[in-house]
């Protein structure tokens, strides 16, 4: 996921990080044992632009392994777009959230 540099969602979520670590902003919540909901703000950008990325970050499973179960899961799941607010919700697991957050923050 954190490869896919033209994909809309991955940059806002990039963005986000970058800025919760020096506003500690609430965007990330914890769902269950493996996953967490991200909230992202979406206004300003094209339909077709948010569609084509959630679209690229759902359609790719793969089996992680956590804490001793195996979970099938995309990039993210359980997306849900509010038009009226501009927010883009969705479900990533817990260890690629904290994977990703960690090669943003080593960036340079």
């Amino acid at each position: 996921m954190y490869s896919k540099n033209d994909n809309i969602i991955v940059g806002l979520l990039k963005n986000m990080i970058k800025k919760s670590i020096t506003h500690h902003s609430k965007e990330f919540k914890v769902l269950d044992d493996f996953f967490f909901e991200v909230e992202l703000n979406i206004s300003g950008f094209e339909e077709d632009l948010i569609e084509k990325g959630i679209e690229d970050l759902c359609s790719n499973s793969k089996w992680y392994k956590i804490n001793g179960a195996h979970v099938l899961s995309p990039d993210i799941t359980a997306v849900r777009i509010n038009c009226t607010d501009e927010k883009l919700k969705f479900h990533i697991l817990k260890q690629k959230l904290i994977e990703f957050r960690d090669l943003v923050l080593g960036e340079k």
